[in-house]
């Protein structure tokens, strides 16, 4: 994959996360068989896998308020963007992702993403 395809692809992948429409993103986006890892713990396995939790997580939210991209860079297979996510949990109270998304791309797909909270 190309550096520029890697930027097409990374770009409308974040333009779906902006527009609060994660699962399509990630149904869009990512290999099946694709990694996801969450700072030291141990890497979940699998796209539906992930869909499942993201959904879980997401039906008990009152709201989601928006997606802010910070930054974005693209290297050679890999794509790393600073995001804030703003959310309203199930009590009202507030929720606030400050986090760094790294993704390794293959195919067009992503095959491993990894993410940190601040």
């Amino acid at each position: 994959m190309t550096r520029d395809s890697i930027q097409e692809n990374d770009s409308a992948l974040n333009t779906l996360n902006r527009e609060g429409k994660i699962l399509d993103g990630l149904d869009k986006f990512y290999a099946d068989d694709c990694t996801f890892q969450e700072g030291n713990e141990e890497p979940i396995v699998g796209r539906a896998t992930q869909h499942d939790r993201l959904a879980s997580m997401f039906s008990t939210l009152k709201s989601f308020n928006g997606a802010t991209l910070h930054s974005q860079a693209v290297g050679d297979g890999v794509s790393v963007s600073e995001w804030t996510f703003d959310m309203t949990g199930p009590e009202n109270e507030a929720i606030i992702w400050n986090e760094v998304l790294v993704r390794h791309w293959n195919g067009g797909k992503v095959v491993r993403e990894r993410f940190y909270q601040a």
